[in-house]
């Protein structure tokens, strides 16, 4: 073969290492995977949080407040989790796509539809809260499931503490939604899994944060909360997401090729002989 034809070739060469996102027609659309986000993220949220800001009634503790998230996470899992996935969390989606089995082109209407159903979740739990009688200052009281550190942290903790815990609990949460979900897991454990998971680790970040774990959690709920609540909103997208970042790198680096939800682009060249 001449010098000129193989500088032909390399241009196909090169892209025979490439890997491209192929549409999956036969799956959900876009739109009904952001339905399912939105829909998903609301129930975890409305559960959760719910729990959270109503959990003395019945002298119900913080073991409520965690099983509240967990169950509204498997809920959330077995019935959307065929449709999209039920990430349910921007950190997971970030995590997911980074370790290389979601394509970088959903991952902004994920984390949109998310932000939606928590902040529609937040928009219900606070008109159930200013719906009460006796309660005179609604933003007061619903800022009781926010998000905060320092002198908003349930116990004190700062700035420094809250990004920590932040990061390891989404970095934890990202292994095992990953390990839970690889080809190689066993079937159906995944949604079980990631609901006690998360409540555990809800459970582990109460006394620093309130337990984010979820930016659009934080998100939904400090839009109705006080204005401290938005001003301190940053520590809970910022610190889950380098957390899930964390995972998400490391696994794709070190986790089973056979998970990388990817295509080779294979060209088959005819070389013509002189």
């Amino acid at each position: 073969m001449s010098t000129s034809d193989e500088t032909q070739q390399e241009p196909f060469e090169l892209e025979l290492d490439e890997e491209i996102w192929t549409d999956d027609l036969s799956g959900p659309s876009l739109l009904a995977r952001m339905a399912s986000e939105a829909v998903g993220t609301f129930i975890l949220v409305f559960m959760g949080v719910g729990t959270a800001l109503f959990f003395s009634t019945g002298n119900n503790g913080t073991l409520t407040v965690a099983f509240g998230f967990a169950l509204g996470v498997i809920i959330a899992a077995v019935v959307f989790g065929g449709i999209s996935g039920a990430h349910l969390n921007p950190a997971v989606t970030v995590g997911v796509w980074l370790s290389g089995r979601f394509p970088g082109r959903d991952v902004a209407p994920y984390i949109l539809a998310q932000v939606i159903g928590a902040t529609g979740a937040g928009a219900v739990l606070f008109g159930l809260a200013a719906s009460h009688p006796e309660l005179t200052n609604a933003r007061e009281f619903f800022s009781g499931g926010a998000n905060g550190y320092g002198e908003h942290s349930p116990v004190g903790f700062g700035l420094g503490a809250a990004i920590t815990v932040e990061v390891i609990i989404a970095a934890l949460l990202v292994a095992v939604v990953l390990a839970t979900t690889s080809v190689s897991a066993v079937p159906g454990v995944a949604p079980f899994a990631i609901g006690l998971t998360v409540g555990f680790l809800v459970l582990l970040a109460v006394p620093f944060t309130n337990g984010a774990l979820n930016p659009a959690r934080a998100t939904g709920i400090a839009i109705f909360s006080d204005t401290w609540a938005l001003q301190q909103v940053w520590v809970f997208w910022l610190a889950p997401i380098v957390g899930a970042a964390i995972t998400g790198l490391l696994y794709r680096a070190f986790g089973p090729e056979e998970d990388l939800v990817t295509v080779e682009v294979i060209e088959t060249i005819e070389a013509v002989e002189d």
